[in-house]
């Protein structure tokens, strides 16, 4: 015998129409209620909570008019309700014994469950009907390839819904937007407890990227949004690249909401008009805060940007940073992307510090291209640093540094602000010449990365390491902000910030050699709040044979506040046998 399976579990959340015409308030109320009756359900574990949320005989429990006779009624409903929510569950030859003792002052209702042998997949057919309504073998078997639920699998009514859904998703979203289901079935033999399911999928037709209109510009030309796009008219519809084109106009800058859209509804034939809805942002923005860190104390700090100097959409950023150990004076000027995806920029920075008895005053200029395709973002820049150096100790000197770099890097995270999984990776070159406006020759390497590892629904693993070098006949006449110290937050924790380096008179100087690493595991005891241990090691030299890496380890609390994670740490600095107190905000690269 074989019969269709149920492609939803059965509602088993009914009200007994015996019972009150109101259940909402009745169950508003239960918790300030004694039970009117006992139920022990004996069913494998993994089953008990699920048949204990949704069976009625547990749900109406604390109804306080629970007559006997509606009492009787929910137990003669026990098999039937319990059986459909089995099959749900792949159990297609349960048997459930129910028994009623009400001789007891508070009656005991008691529920076996035999489960007996899950229903396994036996067969899976997943067919595709082209645009032409013909069979199409090449699209069907790239879903065959990702479909879930295999052969062998416990046939669940859940599992079968996503695996169908998946399936439609991938025409869907790829191509194919009128796709739609024509034949789904699930034959399921009870007595060999096997499964055949059967998939026919039709995707209608192929449609193409159409022409594009935009909205809501009032002071930007379009081409501010048209050099974001990352398709173009005629190519093939996908989903992603609208997704893509989204997020790309709302992480500009330049708009406070952006909408890309390819309705279906307003198809011309088989190409999608592109449709896109933006808000633009204030041109001018006046900005002020006040914050605290463990590596550089207090900090107060005032912004301005204004989005549209000259009435050329060119972005012109400035700010003061005043710090506890620095402070600076910062302005860049930003053009609009151009046609080849491209991003242009200048900046200058002044910068005033004084951390571990080294004193620096540097004045840089800079001017960078930066393109971004997909998870990749490359940087080109030319920096030229003008720097005085004050060793405590030790006396003064003066560098400076035209300085070529080249940087690249790879971000695959699920979330940048608060990721849970993936990688990022940055790799650094860079040098100068004594020919070329530079007071030492010299080629600068660094290599970062973040490996972050979900060990189930509440625990991360987070790996990360840096190694740096640099490659210089001696140290003396390179800026200090090219060289390596290390310590603090995002480096070793349990030392000061930037303690770790090279002795110089009674200062901590920068070395050419760099290398730390860091292991930490996070457990979520809720969905904000975090708790973790770390071990971090490393630190920084003017040779990695002079290195002597040093410890750090402890325990800290995580919280994922609106703007980002927050982290506070209680690190032990082995080397120095001291304890301190660590605060972060933001993800640690």
């Amino acid at each position: 015998m074989a019969f269709a399976a149920p492609a939803q579990p059965a509602s088993a959340g009914s009200s007994p129409q015996a019972l009150v015409p109101k259940p909402a308030a009745a169950a508003s109320s239960a918790a300030a209620e004694q039970p009117r009756y006992v139920v022990h359900i004996d069913a494998p574990q993994d089953l008990q909570g699920m048949l204990a949320q949704y069976l009625d005989i547990e749900r109406w429990r604390f109804f306080p008019g629970m007559s006997a006779e509606q009492l009787r009624g929910l137990v003669d409903k026990v098999p039937s309700q319990a059986g459909d929510l089995l099959a749900a569950q792949g159990y297609f030859s349960s048997r459930i014994a129910v028994h009623l003792d009400d001789t007891q002052p508070l009656p005991v209702v008691a529920i076996a469950v035999h489960t007996g042998e899950p229903t396994r997949v036996q067969s899976v057919d997943v067919q595709v009907d082209g645009p032409d309504g013909h069979p199409d073998a090449a699209l069907a078997a790239a879903l065959r390839k990702n479909w879930r639920l295999a052969p062998g699998q416990v046939f669940r009514s859940a599992a079968w819904e996503t695996a169908k859904s998946n399936a439609l998703l991938e025409l869907l979203t790829k191509r194919y937007p009128a796709a739609r289901i024509a034949r789904s079935e699930a034959l399921v033999d009870p007595e060999r407890r096997t499964a055949s399911l059967t998939l026919r999928l039709d995707t209608g037709p192929g449609f193409t990227f159409g022409p594009i209109h935009v909205e809501g510009l009032q002071r930007y030309p379009v081409s501010i949004v048209q050099r974001l796009s990352p398709l173009q008219p005629g190519e093939p519809y996908a989903q992603n690249k609208l997704l893509e084109w989204q997020a790309r106009l709302q992480s500009s800058g330049y708009f406070r909401t952006a909408l890309v859209a390819a309705p279906l509804a307003q198809a011309q034939g088989t190409s999608l008009p592109v449709l896109i809805r933006v808000a633009e942002q204030k041109t001018q923005r006046l900005g002020a805060g006040l914050g605290y860190s463990s590596n550089t104390g207090a900090r107060t700090q005032l912004d301005y940007e204004n989005l549209n100097i000259g009435g050329r959409a060119w972005r012109l950023t400035s700010a003061i940073k005043l710090e506890t150990l620095q402070q600076s004076l910062s302005a860049g000027l930003a053009f609009p992307r151009t046609e080849n995806g491209s991003r242009y920029s200048l900046g200058a920075d002044v910068q005033h510090s004084n951390i571990q008895g080294l004193t620096t005053r540097s004045q840089d200029l800079s001017a960078q291209r930066q393109r971004v395709d997909g998870a990749i973002e490359t940087q080109q820049s030319l920096q030229f640093i003008n720097e005085r150096q004050d060793v405590a100790g030790s006396g003064s000197t003066s560098t400076m540094a035209l300085v070529p770099g080249f940087s690249w890097t790879r971000r695959d995270l699920d979330n940048p602000i608060d990721p849970r999984s993936g990688t990022l990776i940055n790799a650094q070159v860079g040098g100068a010449s004594k020919a070329v406006l530079s007071d030492q020759n010299f080629i600068r390497l660094l290599l970062r990365g973040v490996d972050l590892i979900p060990l189930g629904a509440r625990n991360q693993l987070i790996v990360r390491g840096v190694l740096g070098s640099v490659i210089s006949p001696s140290a003396e006449g390179i800026p200090q902000q090219e060289l390596f110290r290390a310590g603090g937050i995002g480096s070793v924790r349990g030392y000061a910030y930037q303690s770790l380096g090279v002795v110089q008179g009674n200062a901590i100087v920068g070395g050419r050699a760099l290398l730390t690493v860091s292991v930490e595991a996070v457990h979520w005891l809720t969905p904000k709040w975090g708790a973790s241990v770390f071990y971090d090691r490393g630190g920084a030299a003017d040779s990695f044979g002079a290195l002597k890496a040093v410890a750090g380890y402890g325990v800290g609390a995580r919280w994922r506040s609106p703007a980002g994670l927050i982290s506070v740490d209680l690190a032990y600095g082995q080397a120095t046998q001291s304890v301190r107190l660590q605060f972060n905000a933001g993800v640690n690269f």
